[in-house]
């Protein structure tokens, strides 16, 4: 297989290119430009390089021979480990079946985008993506330890290669702290590197130490490391659907919910509706039924009008009955659904009515309609005010004359 390296570090940085293969096991990275570089792509197999500070390297032992469930356990057993959410990650899975080991290359989803559209925008294929530590050269049974250019913060970086898939990358100065884990499990028998021997940790230096180029790539060291391949599995973004279901999952279900929760209030609201006009139609007739033993009940407001009607003719003055307040009364009532009739007495030419109301606003307007409409003289006895409602003791008595006239005055036409 003829392979055509790509390294990149920045969108508009030129790139370094490398080509091996097994007639060409070495060869040397080399600056050159886009040009040049799609030139060589055809008939090759192209890996891309990506920095390693885009790449997270580790191992995870789990338990399992099924592929699909493997996959699908790995990013949840990591997921505490890792800075950004598993849904913005993808996962590159290489499970070593002789040691029940899962090798594994995690990368933003984002990122890996960003880098395949690079290539595609200068009309590169991509075959293979990788870290750049993967493609570091590294003797079987030992490690690789390569000082990079110091960065723009003055830091000295190191990358270590521990393995075909292993690897990771620190601050010189912290070598020996990160490499103590790993000489509990194992010591290399050579290190390769271009580090003074007596720079490199000290339970290194006593071991066979080769001396390596950091531009140097070995086709075998490359080869072996091409399982783990970024490319595998990853779908990206922009063939997927653009709407995020789970990032409106739930505020679709809060708006189901409100919806609902607004329908049942609508319908808990007619309810009490109903059921306040059935109690007051219930109150009319009980009052009706006792004034007028004798008379079948079938409209009780209409009847209490019919019989105050005959009964105007036929005497002077209606004396202690309830029925003249309870008719011109009866429509208000009717007009303001948002008051509920609780109780209704009489007494001495006076109604009294224990009424619920949203607020007290709407009791006084209630007043002063009973005053201009039913020529009616509303009075508060009491009022109890609630979380979110007000009963209220009502008077009613009729209007004298000058009653009448200051209430007229009061309302403007």
């Amino acid at each position: 297989m003829q392979l055509l390296l790509i390294k990149t570090n920045a969108t508009h940085a030129n790139p370094e290119y490398a080509l091996l293969g097994k007639k060409q096991a070495e060869d040397r990275f080399t600056p050159s430009d886009w040009t040049k570089v799609r030139s060589l792509a055809k008939g090759r197999k192209v890996v891309l390089l990506l920095p390693n500070s885009e790449v997270v390297l580790t191992t995870v032992n789990i338990p399992s021979k099924n592929k699909k469930q493997l996959h699908q356990a790995i990013p949840y057993a990591l997921e505490d480990t890792l800075a950004d959410d598993i849904e913005n990650l993808h996962f590159a899975i290489h499970q070593q079946t002789t040691l029940g080991d899962s090798h594994v290359a995690i990368i933003n989803r984002d990122r890996l985008d960003f880098f395949i559209d690079l290539l595609r925008e200068k009309s590169i294929p991509v075959h293979f993506v990788l870290p750049q530590l993967l493609a570091q050269p590294f003797q079987n049974k030992g490690w690789s330890i390569l000082q990079q250019a110091t960065d723009l913060n003055g830091n000295q970086p190191v990358t270590v290669r521990l393995g075909d898939f292993n690897g990771f990358t620190c601050d010189k100065n912290l070598l020996s702290l990160f490499l103590t884990e790993q000489l509990e499990k194992i010591s290399p028998e050579v290190i390769s590197s271009n580090i003074e021997s007596n720079e490199l940790p000290e339970d290194l230096q006593s071991l066979t130490i080769v001396k390596a180029d950091p531009a140097i790539v070995q086709y075998q060291s490359i080869e072996n490391a091409l399982p783990l391949n970024l490319l595998t599995g990853f779908v990206s973004h922009k063939k997927e659907s653009n709407f995020n279901w789970k990032a409106w999952r739930p505020p679709i279900i809060l708006a189901s919910l409100v919806a609902a929760t607004g329908l049942g209030v609508v319908g808990w609201q007619n309810n009490q509706l109903q059921q306040e006009q059935d109690q007051l139609k219930q109150s009319i007739e009980k009052i009706f039924a006792s004034t007028f033993p004798s008379s079948r009940v079938v409209d009780a407001p209409q009847q209490m009008s019919s019989k105050l009607a005959q009964l105007k003719k036929t005497s002077v003055e209606i004396i202690d009955s309830p029925l003249p307040l309870i008719s011109n009364i009866a429509p208000l009532l009717k007009s303001y659904k948002d008051l509920t009739l609780k109780e209704i007495r009489y007494q001495e030419n006076s109604l009294t009515m224990v009424m619920q109301s949203p607020n007290l606003t709407r009791i006084e307007a209630f007043k002063k309609e009973a005053a201009t409409k039913s020529k009616l003289k509303v009075s508060v006895k009491s009022s109890t005010t609630t979380a979110n409602k007000v009963e209220t003791i009502l008077t009613i008595a009729p209007l004298d004359a000058a009653s009448i006239k200051e209430n007229t005055t009061e309302v403007p036409s």
